[in-house]
């Protein structure tokens, strides 16, 4: 019991410096309360990101709904209370939400980015339940309801592909090219979303302002043909093509299922083996997040190439959850590694060398800024303006980058550089990993 109560007392305390991290990348406003945001204010992402916020909220609640096991518990409700009345208002009319916004509400989106609708709805789904579970009392819950009914309907009307019975992107998670078509990732984002709704629907709609009747068939219909179409011989496939292409590339996004709780345990083995050992960075450690064929108009390398961190923690989160500690601890002892001298975790590392070919071959000649602006990507009538204040963010985030090159090992020849550090997600997923550890996350049936 004393060892029990000594490993809590310790996951408890890294729990509170993970949180005090993420609360750095957050900011108080007059109307809501504190925001949380993808990277500190006037850094590299100082906007409100649906997809690294809905991470958050994740994790918020369950450690806000564990029954005060965890000295945070208070501060992360607040912090998905005030995130989600913000989500709420800042849906558009029509049922969507964009990439990111301002702190003023204002959708500074460049992309067009649909699985944004599932990251919204996940994001309400998840306050609403976390303040049934605690008895807390909601403000404008049907509002919140009515703003869920309306992203499901504008996700089956505008984003759905009824003969093939899956949501459609032009872009997602990596903000390229080659998320056009329907991708593992966006597909089991609004699946996840979906059962989040149901959920809410039973347990606070008695009005039925989410008539789940309404989307019992479509949902089976698009419950299966995710199953289904996106497992070729013994693994996931990261994306269909708009031509109907299975592409086979590994991609961290074949770790969607787990991510979103649907758990074919044999399929997922295969495709963690696969992804793990195509993806290890062999100089740096940890995954990449796809391989980096810079000549690969789709493909993006970002400051050099290296390891992304939230995604190596999800890695890790799958080896403890199959109970292989070591293995899991080994992943999470690299991220350690690569944590600067205040604790903080970066999006990506690379190296000094990496970096410079980056700006030589792909920045200086403009060959960046064509795959990260290319016109098809990009949300219709957007200004230029816009673009250009993008563009000179990225140029300065570059310079920032190079001018911060880390010395820690004499292995490791010029060391090493951090990009966008802390990054919010990074924070968020490694203190997941901890809790799944640990056994303290939602238990999952598994899906077969």
């Amino acid at each position: 019991m004393a060892v029990r109560d000594a490993q809590s007392g310790k996951l408890n305390e890294e729990l509170t410096r993970q949180v005090s991290i993420i609360e750095k990348c957050t900011i108080q406003t007059e109307k809501y309360g504190r925001l949380i945001l993808a990277s500190p204010p006037k850094t590299r992402y100082p906007y409100l990101y649906p997809r690294d916020t809905s991470s958050a909220v994740q994790l918020f609640r369950r450690l806000a709904t564990s029954g005060r096991k965890y000295d945070v518990a208070d501060q992360v409700f607040d912090l998905t209370a005030s995130t989600a009345h913000f989500i709420k208002d800042v849906m558009s009319p029509e049922g969507e939400w964009g990439q990111r916004y301002g702190l003023d509400g204002v959708n500074n989106s460049i992309y067009k980015q649909e699985d944004n609708v599932a990251h919204g709805i996940a994001i309400l789904c998840n306050y609403l339940l976390a303040a049934h579970e605690l008895g807390k009392e909601i403000d404008d819950l049907e509002q919140f309801l009515q703003c869920i009914n309306l992203a499901i309907t504008f996700a089956m009307e505008r984003l759905f592909t009824r003969e093939l019975n899956l949501f459609m992107s032009t872009t997602s998670v990596h903000e390229s090219e080659m998320e056009r078509g329907y991708t593992c990732w966006v597909n089991y984002s609004f699946l996840h979303a979906f059962m989040l709704a149901a959920e809410v629907a039973k347990a606070l709609d008695p009005k039925g302002i989410i008539p789940t009747t309404k989307y019992d068939c479509f949902g089976k219909d698009f419950a299966y043909s995710v199953g289904e179409l996106f497992i070729a011989g013994d693994r996931y496939v990261r994306r269909i093509d708009p031509s109907g292409g299975l592409d086979m590339r590994p991609d961290f996004t074949l770790l969607s299922p787990y991510y979103y709780g649907y758990l074919h345990r044999d399929k997922l083995d295969a495709s963690v083996e696969f992804l793990e050992k195509q993806l290890w960075d062999p100089e740096l450690g940890m995954i990449m997040r796809y391989l980096p064929f810079y000549l690969d108009f789709s493909t993006h390398v970002h400051a050099g190439n290296g390891p992304w961190c939230q995604y190596t923690a999800i890695l890790a989160q799958y080896h403890y959850w199959k109970g292989d500690v070591e293995h899991g601890d080994m992943i999470l002892g690299l991220i350690d590694k690569y944590k600067n001298e205040n604790g903080e975790i970066p999006e990506h590392v690379s190296t000094p060398k990496r970096f410079e070919e980056f700006m030589n071959r792909e920045w200086d000649t403009g060959l960046d800024f064509d795959k990260e602006f290319y016109k098809p990507m990009l949300l219709d009538g957007i200004e230029f303006g816009k673009i250009l204040e993008e563009a000179n963010n990225m140029s300065d985030s570059y310079w920032d980058t190079a001018s911060k090159r880390v010395f820690k090992e004499k292995s490791s020849e010029g060391g090493y550089i951090h990009f966008a550090v802390p990054l919010m997600w990074s924070h968020v997923e490694y203190s997941r990993a901890l809790l799944v550890k640990s056994g303290d996350w939602w238990p999952a049936t598994d899906a077969e």
